[in-house]
């Protein structure tokens, strides 16, 4: 077979909604590696406020809940798939498979368990079309950290856009080849305190970062403070879960005297400089920036000022579904036999094939 049509289908930690992405892809040739794609169709479809607050409080839940909110998970995905496929009259027989990164709720690589909800089986069985989901956890079971994902993609579908490629979601991560290698690891934490700090502003998130604009840069103090959680004195591969997020970054934040605005500035120093700090550790020439906060004029505006390279914003489809393209094409990976998570990135023992597969 020559080409592959599958749905990718996306969840990021901020839970802003569900992205998915009808993709097409080729060999570039024989003697090449690459791959070529061709996206037919994305949306971005949002989450019942209900199934968010259920999805933010999963790892507060028992056994038997958390299996519950698995299942409820996997046939909203399901369904949304059937209203996508509806929506752009996409022929199913055409559809080689899904592939579903699902909702992490539990990230600790360190002691072998990550936990992605979003029952693979439930989709498949409501699509009518085979799902591939769980793409972690052989990765974790190998000594790998199961994250990021994405950077078999940046080099096999988007390498000769750029060198280097950063992702602004939830925690923002980074991807640089080298050597034809990939070397990946989260940064920091983005667009999940950067939302919750507009949302108690009165705001879903901060539109072009004005709220965190109009805020002087004064609290240095604190910014230099997080700048020095032992996370970013660690070397790569290594990748951030919500845990750390709770245990470590918020709780210097509880002050009192500070407003929420003021938080929010102050994380988006501390985010910019950590970011920028990676891009001059990697000697990144080129960076293509991907995902929510590449849509954010202030943090970019940040990242650039501090970083000196060239920083590279493409069209809206790439910033909002190029996760969702490559979950795709690591569903594609998955239905040849061929490597989709390596051990360059995550530090695992080898490279693995990771997924489940659940026939309709």
């Amino acid at each position: 077979m020559t080409s592959y049509s599958l749905i990718g289908v996306m969840s990021g930690t901020s839970t802003d909604g569900l992205d998915l992405a009808y993709t097409t892809f080729s060999p570039v040739s024989k003697s090449s590696e690459k791959w070529s794609f061709e996206l037919h169709h994305a949306k971005t479809y949002p989450y019942p406020e209900e199934l968010i607050r259920s999805i933010r409080q999963a790892k507060e839940l028992n056994g038997y809940a958390l299996k519950e909110l698995d299942i409820i998970l996997g046939k909203f995905i399901g369904e949304t798939v059937n209203r996508f496929v509806d929506e752009f009259s996409i022929d199913r027989t055409a559809v080689h498979a899904i592939a579903s990164h699902g909702h992490t709720i539990f990230h600790q690589p360190s002691e072998r368990i990550t936990v992605q909800i979003g029952n693979g089986q439930v989709i498949a069985s409501l699509t009518g079309i085979k799902t591939i989901n769980n793409f972690r956890e052989k990765d974790v079971l190998s000594g790998g950290q199961g994250a990021p994902l994405v950077p078999i993609g940046d080099l096999l579908l988007f390498s000769d856009l750029a060198d280097s490629f950063l992702n602004l979601g939830g925690f923002a991560n980074i991807t640089s080849i080298r050597d034809n290698t990939p070397i990946a690891f989260d940064i920091c934490p983005c667009n999940l305190p950067l939302n919750m700090y507009a949302s108690l502003i009165g705001y879903p998130y901060d539109h072009n970062g004005e709220l965190g604009r109009s805020v002087p840069n004064h609290n240095t103090g604190l910014v230099s403070t997080l700048n020095h959680l032992p996370y970013y004195s660690k070397k790569w591969p290594k990748s951030l879960g919500v845990e750390w997020l709770e245990e470590e970054f918020a709780p210097l934040l509880e002050i009192d005297e500070l407003t929420a605005q003021e938080k929010l500035r102050i994380c988006y120093d501390h985010i910019s400089e950590q970011i920028a700090g990676s891009i001059r550790k990697l000697q990144a020439q080129k960076v293509l920036v991907t995902g929510g906060g590449a849509k954010n004029k202030f943090l970019v505006e940040l990242i650039r000022q501090k970083s000196n390279s060239e920083i590279l914003i493409p069209d809206s489809q790439l910033i909002d579904f190029k996760e969702a393209i490559v979950f795709a094409f690591l569903g594609v990976l998955f239905l040849i036999g061929q490597p989709n998570c390596l051990k360059s990135v995550t530090g695992a023992d080898r490279d693995v094939c990771g997924g489940n597969e659940f026939l309709p």
